[in-house]
């Protein structure tokens, strides 16, 4: 999982960048403060168990009498010693040390003066992130029948809390206490009474062994030792809380006046429009317009065909009034669009708090919960306000602008990315190599029908390295479909980077993958062309090789490109060993999307299988005219009947595990349960045809068919599994994967993202018979089914199921972002996806225009001499026949 402090850095608005919570600090405090707990857990085991709880006792009674606290500098937190972190690293130590230490405290400072000791457990008076009973930092508090003054945590001289050594901070009072090292204490004004009885024992203690005495200045240093490393965790613990809470004041105060700023510029904007007749009777005035959301009058004074003749003053009235129109509409985009931001900054930050508290609780378990009511719906609100804002922007331009269709006002009312792209030399290079792939392709095209036309069958899907080019081919598709899902995510603002916890550093942009899918695209071509002639002899002799060549260099690509470069492919091969290594790791929400992909690849598997097994028999070596048995493997057993199976359910397992995964972490049974019944009935299906399904064996019996017990119970069986299969998956995709098929919202969803309603009507529609497609493809080859498809058509089936998870990414992702669906996120907020103009480390500089001219030129050139070498060896070809 990525860091947060990368999602952090890509999701800032420039302009405020120094607004946003500082986590990396807080992180450095958080860690300097653990460092602090781990170093005085260590030297108390060290020492001796009796030791550390009468120092820990006397520590603690000692801040509970004084009311040592500590203020932020803004006055705004009170913080009291006794519920401090000085015990917070020892949450692992033996529960009767603590009972001591309860006990210890108890005596030593009333009552109720430690209630809360080291533990944080009972009361709230001492709370750690909070004030005493009686008031607030400073004042005086009647405690135990007696008075009390709190004294300041950080002393005024130094900085710094008490001293390191026996002596106590106070040393004004003379009925104070004074320690004498051990857990109890007596009051100054008694000294004088106990004087005969000191002299006693100092007589009494001369007499014994000096090793005595230094075992007493032994054990007095570990002692003033541990104070000091107790006071030490306070002040990282103190540092932290108080830098913590500058933050979310920081924060905080910024939101608000940006929220506030925008409201009244909203409020002024309304006015406006109320002056003009904004929504009356539709927009400005006449009958609103479809298409432009204008009306009939504005639309035709913009196309200079006025719907009626008018005098020269009404129409500079009009032309004046569709100019303010104009002006409007830009001021609420670019409020709303602020807004937007807004709420961006609020769901980030408040992120951010989350996580960081989150880490603190963790490490200091004693203390798990002191930041709940400074947190929880104080941060931003956790965007709320802005969230009404922009609700309340998109109402105002629905009415003055779309005829009040609000799903309409949201898709104008923010742009989309990439409408305002300008034309670079990178798009001038992607553009030249697509109409290369052009080419190309209606060559190949035409060589297939070409071939079929002429000796009446497929002369490549025919051929025998055929699946060897499906296989790569369904990888390069898959390359093509994350290209155009990348785009639409990214245009319309669904934050896929944030919801698969990609690394903002190695993410490309949708240029960089059409890029290199047209690289791919290119060199696919070409060897499929120089495999199609080779085979068919239109290679000249000198040239010639044996065509299973031209498969091999094309595993040999795909090989390298699914691992190179490393540093982009690694966290892609991460997240597939931790989907194959389901359920002993806990899946994340980009672990549930690979698996997913992985079911309805189930044939680019098969062909994958068939490739690597062509290569490593060594059968590319085989020239295909020769007479002799070949593919021997692909009739074996282990081939047939074990390994093939296994890839089909292979995909369904991985995600079946996934579901009893989730269901294990959550404790929730929905959704979790009825998922993995889901795919446990897809593998059922995967078996009835992978072993041969019992109909089978009555298909060349007539005698039982006529009797029709046995043809039909099977068959019947068979459809039953697949119709149940393929409809139960097809609601899980509308309803659950997408939220949608509400039919209190038009069989839609809440806040829809895309642009038109009839685009969700269209992929339901059309996701029902692709289901059906894909139940199709779980049943393995050669099985013996009637229902089969032949193997021309598998490419077809292979890339409508591609197309059809596409579809479905597309809605999946938009589901997500809305809200988490299966509680993959602790934080249901999700900002926005917008160029936000932060200088991204993940930026790359962009092509320079030379190079790329470089390239068209040397590409050119090279067509122009296979040109002429074409020309002058087919004019020798033909001098060469009149001759003879």
């Amino acid at each position: 999982m990525v860091e947060f402090g990368l999602k952090l850095e890509d999701n800032k608005v420039a302009e405020w960048s120094d607004r946003y919570i500082d986590y990396e600090k807080l992180k450095s405090l958080l860690k300097k403060a653990k460092g602090a707990a781990e170093k005085l857990a260590s030297a108390e085991g060290e020492c001796d168990p009796e030791l550390v709880r009468e120092v820990r006792a006397s520590y603690v009674r000692r801040a509970s009498e004084g009311r040592l606290s500590r203020t932020s500098s803004k006055g705004s937190l009170a913080l009291s010693l006794p519920q401090n972190l000085s015990g917070v690293a020892l949450h692992n130590m033996e529960h009767e040390d603590e009972a001591a230490l309860g006990e210890d405290a108890a005596e030593g400072g009333g009552a109720e003066g430690s209630e809360a000791n080291l533990g944080g457990g009972g009361g709230e008076e001492y709370g750690f992130f909070g004030e005493g009973e009686g008031g607030a930092t400073g004042s005086s508090e009647q405690k135990g029948g007696r008075s009390e003054e709190t004294v300041p945590l950080v002393d005024g001289n130094d900085g710094q809390y008490g001293s390191t050594s026996g002596e106590r901070i106070d040393k004004e009072g003379a009925e104070r206490e004074e320690p004498l090292g051990e857990e109890m204490s007596v009051p100054i004004k008694q000294k004088d009474s106990f004087s005969g009885v000191k002299g006693v024992v100092s007589g009494v203690a001369g007499y014994f062994h000096k090793e005595t005495g230094e075992a007493d200045d032994a054990s007095g240093k570990e002692r003033a030792k541990l104070e000091e490393m107790m006071k030490a965790t306070d002040d990282c613990i103190f540092d932290f809380s108080t830098f913590l809470y500058n933050e979310i004041e920081k924060v905080n105060s910024f939101y608000k006046e940006k929220l506030s700023d925008t409201t009244k510029r909203v409020d002024h904007l309304v006015e406006s429009a109320e002056t003009m007749g904004l929504g009356r009777g539709g927009n400005v005035h006449g009958t609103p317009d479809v298409e432009s959301g204008l009306p009939v009058d504005f639309k035709s004074i913009l196309m200079q065909t006025p719907v009626k003749e008018k005098g020269s003053s009404e129409r500079k009235e009009d032309i004046q009034r569709k100019r303010e129109s104009d002006s409007i509409k830009r001021a609420i985009k670019e409020y709303y669009r602020t807004t937007k931001l807004l709420e961006n900054y609020a769901i980030i930050n408040y992120t951010g708090f989350f996580k960081i508290i989150k880490k603190f609780n963790k490490n200091f378990l004693s203390n798990k919960g002191k930041f709940k009511e400074a947190f929880e719906k104080v941060v931003c609100c956790e965007g709320q306000e802005a969230e009404a804002l922009g609700d309340r922007m998109e109402m105002l331009f629905a009415k003055w602008f779309c005829g009040r269709n609000v799903l309409d006002a949201r898709v104008q009312i923010l742009p989309k990315r990439g409408d305002t792209l300008e034309m670079d030399w990178t798009q001038l290079r992607l553009g030249f190599h697509l109409g290369m792939c052009a080419i190309l392709a209606l060559w190949v095209c035409w060589d297939c029908i070409w071939g079929l036309v002429r000796d009446g069958k497929s002369s490549i899907g025919a051929r025998t390295a055929f699946p060897v080019f499906r296989a790569c081919g369904g990888l390069l598709l898959i390359h093509w479909f994350w290209g155009f899902s990348v785009v639409m995510w990214s245009r319309y603002r669904i934050n896929y980077i944030f919801l698969f916890d990609f690394d903002p550093r190695t993410v490309r942009t949708p240029i960089m993958i059409f890029d290199d899918a047209v690289s791919e695209t290119l060199v696919y071509l070409v060897l499929m062309l120089l495999y199609y002639k080779a085979g068919a002899h239109d290679i000249p002799e000198i040239f010639a090789v044996t065509p299973g060549i031209f498969p091999f260099i094309l595993v040999l690509y795909t090989l390298k490109k699914l691992l190179f470069p490393w540093r982009m492919r690694a966290p892609l091969w991460r997240s597939i060993r931790d989907v194959v290594s389901t359920p002993l790791t806990s899946p994340i929400f980009f672990h549930s999307f690979v698996a997913d992909w992985f079911t309805s690849m189930v044939k680019v598997f098969q062909d994958m299988l068939w490739a690597t097994c062509f290569v490593l028999s060594g059968d590319f070596l085989l020239s295909e005219d020769e007479d002799q048995t070949r593919h021997a493997w692909e009739h074996r057993f282990w081939y047939k009947n074990v390994v093939i199976p296994l890839i089909c359910l292979a995909p369904l397992w991985f995600r079946f595990n996934q579901s009893l995964r989730r269901y294990v972490d959550t404790g929730k049974r929905w959704p979790n349960l009825a998922n993995a019944f889901k795919y446990a009935l897809s593998q059922t299906v995967t078996l009835f045809g992978a072993f041969h399904p019992l109909y089978l064996y009555y298909q060349d019996k007539p005698s039982r068919k006529e009797s029709g017990f046995g043809v039909d119970l099977f068959q019947v069986l068979w459809m039953g599994l697949f119709v149940s299969s393929s409809l139960y998956s097809y609601f899980w995709d509308v309803y659950m994967d997408w939220g949608l098929g509400r039919p209190k919202m038009k069989f839609l969803g809440p806040r829809l993202m895309y642009p038109k309603r009839m685009h969700y009507y269209g992929v339901i529609f059309i996701d029902l018979f692709l289901r059906f497609m894909w139940v199709m493809t779980l049943v393995p080859p050669q099985s013996g089914a009637s229902f089969v498809l032949p193997s021309y058509l598998t490419v077809i089936t292979m890339s409508l199921e591609l197309l059809r998870r596409t579809l479905w990414g597309l809605f999946r992702l938009e589901n997500e972002h809305r809200h988490s669906t299966d509680n993959y996120r602790k934080v249901d907020f999700v900002p926005l996806h917008f160029s936000t103009g932060h200088a991204h480390q993940y930026k790359q500089k962009d092509s320079v225009g030379w190079s790329v001219l470089g390239e068209v030129t040397l590409v050119n050139l090279g067509v122009i001499l296979v040109m002429v070498v074409s020309v002058v060896a087919a004019q020798r070809a033909a001098h060469q026949n009149d001759v003879v």
